[in-house]
C-alpha cells in the first residue's frame, strides 16, 4: 500500500491528472465548462487505464472518495442556498424595476406570496365604492383610472392599483379598467400584511414603492387637469 511515486510512469501521472480535472469540474458554475472538464477527465482516465497504470488501487479509491465528498458538499450548499440566487432574468428585471432596494431573497418571498396573471382588455381591477381585497402591480400594459365616470389618469407598467384603499381596508375611490391586455402581479391583503410584518426590509421596500407610485399619480392627476 506504499506510495512509490518514483516508480510511476507517464500513464500514472495521467491517471492522477484525470482525477484532478474531474475534481476541478465540480467547482465550475458554468455547465458547459463543467461538462467539458468532466469529459476531458474521463478521457484521460480511460487512456491511463488502457496504458496500464501501475499506481496502487487505494490511490484511485482515495480520489473517488474525495470526488464523492466534494460533490456531496456542493449539493448540500446548493440545497441551502438563498432563494435569491434562483431569480430568472425576467424576475431580476422586475425586482430592479418595482423594488430596487429589495434584496433578491426578499423578492422571491414576495413573488411566492403573489400571483402573476394575464388580464383581458376591459377587465376592472377595482370598482369605485367597492372594497379592494387584492393589491395589483401592473407589470405590462396600461389601465385607465375612472372617477365619477371620467378618465382622470392612466396607470402604466410599475403602477399599483388601489394601494391606499387596500392598506386602509377602505372602499376604492375610483375604478381601474385594463386598457388592452395587461399583466399584473397581485397580492391578497392578509398574506401580504403578514409577510411585511415578518420582514422589515420587505416592508420598507414596499413602502418606498407605494410612496414613489403615489407621487407619480399625483403628478399625472395634476397634469390631467390642464
Amino acid at each position: 500500500m506504499g506510495l512509490n511515486i518514483a516508480a510511476w510512469g507517464w500513464f500514472d501521472w495521467l491517471s492522477n491528472a484525470s482525477y484532478l480535472i474531474l475534481l476541478l469540474s465540480y467547482f465550475s458554475i458554468d455547465i458547459v465548462r463543467l461538462r467539458g472538464l468532466a469529459v476531458l477527465g474521463l478521457l484521460l482516465q480511460a487512456v491511463s487505464v488502457f496504458s496500464g497504470s501501475l499506481q496502487a488501487p487505494w490511490i484511485a479509491a482515495m480520489w473517488l472518495l474525495l470526488l464523492a465528498l466534494v460533490n456531496g458538499m456542493r449539493m448540500l450548499l446548493k440545497s441551502t442556498a438563498t432563494p435569491g440566487a434562483h431569480l430568472s432574468n425576467e424576475e431580476e428585471a422586475l425586482r430592479l424595476w418595482l423594488f430596487p432596494s429589495m434584496t433578491p431573497t426578499d423578492f422571491v418571498k414576495l413573488l411566492r406570496a403573489g400571483k402573476r396573471s394575464d388580464i383581458g382588455s376591459g377587465t376592472f381591477l377595482a370598482n369605485q365604492g367597492d372594497k379592494i381585497d387584492q393589491l395589483h402591480f401592473i407589470t405590462q400594459g396600461a389601465a385607465h383610472v375612472i372617477a365619477n365616470g371620467m378618465v382622470v389618469a392612466t396607470l402604466r407598467e410599475g403602477s399599483l392599483v388601489g394601494e391606499v384603499s387596500f392598506f386602509r381596508d377602505d372602499v376604492a375611490t375610483a375604478s381601474v379598467v385594463a386598457q388592452g391586455d395587461i399583466k399584473v402581479l397581485s397580492f391578497g391583503r392578509d398574506q401580504l400584511r403578514k409577510l411585511m410584518r415578518e420582514h422589515e426590509t420587505l416592508q420598507r421596500a414596499m413602502h418606498e414603492s407605494i410612496g414613489r407610485d403615489l407621487g407619480f399619480k399625483l403628478t399625472a392627476f395634476d397634469e390631467s387637469r390642464f
